[in-house]
């Protein structure tokens, strides 16, 4: 878990602050209200209007829920730099595209729900981690994907290179350094810290994310192509 830093601490105590995560760091009021703010609508209008219709079925149901847990336990499984730096694998952008954006917001928030309470974190960050580690991975994720679609032609490698592999580590990076930077301006990490010394880590992470999502992507367009929303075979296999 991330130290916390006590008033009164000296400059160097803010070391302990320098991490991705968010949901241990000490953040003013203002910032975990304005967290609360954002999320709270965003989700419930993306749960109210997502089409939750594909998930009638045993298949989809199962996949989505098993990939819900399956994130839990990523996210469990932390590690650190020294001690006071901790990072782990998100996850968010293959939910993103398997599941959807929208229903991967819901499940992402089922994540962020489940870690804060088995890891005793403060209910207040919850939002923030949400954002940062769950909603801006994913809208990277889906995003890229809608552009290297519209700038190359229909091809099942560049579905699962450019969108799975690459599209994932981007997502990671985007994630990860947003985290960064709440710790920066939010927790009072010094910038030549949490920029200079960690954040190089979280981009060789990122190649780790983008590679595990474009395996499990690539698994999972091949044998069950109807449990990937983004995956149409007319369009990657066809042409069409």
């Amino acid at each position: 878990m991330v130290a916390r830093r006590e008033p009164g601490a000296c400059p160097d105590g803010a070391a302990a602050n320098a991490s991705m995560d968010v949901a241990d760091l000490p953040l003013p009021f203002a910032w975990t209200l304005a967290g609360w703010i954002v999320a709270a609508p965003l989700l419930a209008w993306v749960a109210v209007r997502s089409d939750w219709s594909r998930f009638r079925e045993s298949g989809p149901t199962n996949a989505f829920l098993g990939a819900v847990f399956a994130l839990a336990v990523l996210w469990s499984m932390r590690g650190s730099v020294g001690g006071d730096f901790a990072f782990h694998l998100l996850g968010s952008a293959g939910l993103a595209l398997a599941a959807g954006l929208p229903r991967a917001l819901v499940g992402g928030a089922l994540v962020v729900a489940a870690t804060t309470l088995i890891r005793d974190a403060p209910l207040a960050n919850a939002a923030l981690v949400w954002l940062t580690l769950v909603a801006l991975p994913a809208a990277v994720a889906r995003v890229f994907l809608a552009t290297m679609e519209r700038v190359f032609p229909p091809n099942f490698f560049v579905y699962v290179f450019a969108g799975c592999f690459l599209g994932a580590a981007l997502a990671f990076a985007a994630g990860a350094l947003a985290g960064v930077a709440i710790s920066v301006l939010g927790a009072g990490t010094p910038s030549e810290l949490a920029f200079g010394e960690r954040a190089p880590f979280l981009i060789y992470l990122a190649f780790g994310e983008g590679t595990l999502t474009g395996m499990i992507l690539t698994l999972l367009v091949v044998y069950r192509p109807e449990w990937v929303a983004t995956f149409d075979d007319r369009r990657y296999l066809t042409g069409r």
